[in-house]
């Protein structure tokens, strides 16, 4: 009986033993295995110019680069005599299709301001150009944005911070949608007022608040301005740049470039009668601002 028991506890320790031998065996195979592999030592500033994807950031090296910034704002099918203001504001979804179609066919590739800030550390597209939606219509989530993500485009969204929420404009959770599906969110100021206007409080009051809030609602920083109807001067200027935005768009008529000021970038005004020939015929001139 004494011998049996002696028999059990020895199957058992040398059960035990095999056991964690094989397991020492594996651990020693596995560090062994490793210790030959190479492990690339990163310096600080190869982490400058790699992207969390890994791939390499590359700079531009061209002096300048021509970029059409377009300027869209209702996109919706809309004719209405008695209100022609919002008749000139407003470009047919159909327009819209066509004209994203030919930027898209034509090698034109959408980037945002933000990627417009970047140049030269890195380098843009052969031919970039950016879509940009001022006032934060909710038509233009309902019918840019869709068709936008379909091509695999983007744009930016200029949002006045006090009309987040009013009938016939963007909800929060619109904007939040947007800026995570990789669309831009600018800032139109609080309430859309004529800025050259306004004392040194409520200017800043108009330059911040509406950051503040659309930070708030993204989770991110907003960095790109629209001055309401392109009303500005160098006092709304330096107000503008002094609340943290790196660049600021107008109405002026011409082609932007990455040498023109960028806090008083130039956009080409997209009509409601613009065809393909003479949309084409846009973003294709290379006239910029003098």
């Amino acid at each position: 009986m004494k011998l049996s028991k002696i028999s059990v506890i020895i199957s058992v320790v040398t059960l035990v033993l095999l056991v964690i031998g094989f397991a020492i065996y594996i651990l020693m195979n596995k560090i062994k295995a490793d210790s030959g592999s190479t492990v690339p030592v990163v310096s600080e500033s190869d982490l400058k110019t790699v992207k969390t994807d890994g791939s390499i950031i590359e700079s531009d090296t061209r002096a300048e680069v021509n970029i059409p910034i377009l300027m869209y704002h209702h996109i919706r099918d809309y004719n209405d005599p008695a209100d022609k203001v919002g008749t000139d504001l407003s470009v047919k979804p159909s327009n819209f299709k066509a004209q994203i179609d030919y930027l898209k066919d034509n090698g034109f590739a959408t980037i945002t301001l933000e990627e417009l800030n970047s140049f030269p550390t890195r380098k843009l597209p052969e031919k970039p150009v950016i879509i940009t939606f001022d006032d934060g219509y909710d038509n233009a989530y309902n019918e840019a944005y869709p068709l936008l993500k379909a091509n695999g485009q983007i744009g930016v969204f200029y949002i006045i911070s006090s009309y987040i929420g009013r009938e016939g404009f963007l909800t929060a959770i619109q904007i939040k949608e947007l800026s995570d599906n990789k669309m831009e969110i600018g800032s139109h100021t609080a309430d859309h007022i004529d800025m050259t206007q306004l004392s040194a409080d409520k200017l800043y009051y108009e330059v911040t608040e509406s950051k503040n809030r659309l930070e708030s609602i993204i989770g991110r920083k907003v960095r790109s301005f629209c001055y309401p109807s392109g009303k500005h001067n160098d006092t709304v200027d330096d107000a503008v740049k002094n609340a943290g935005y790196l660049n600021a768009t107008t109405t002026y008529m011409a082609m932007s470039s990455t040498s023109e000021n960028k806090m008083i970038l130039s956009r080409l005004r997209i009509n409601p009668s613009d065809n393909i020939t003479s949309f084409a015929n846009k973003v294709a001139n290379n006239k910029t601002k003098k």
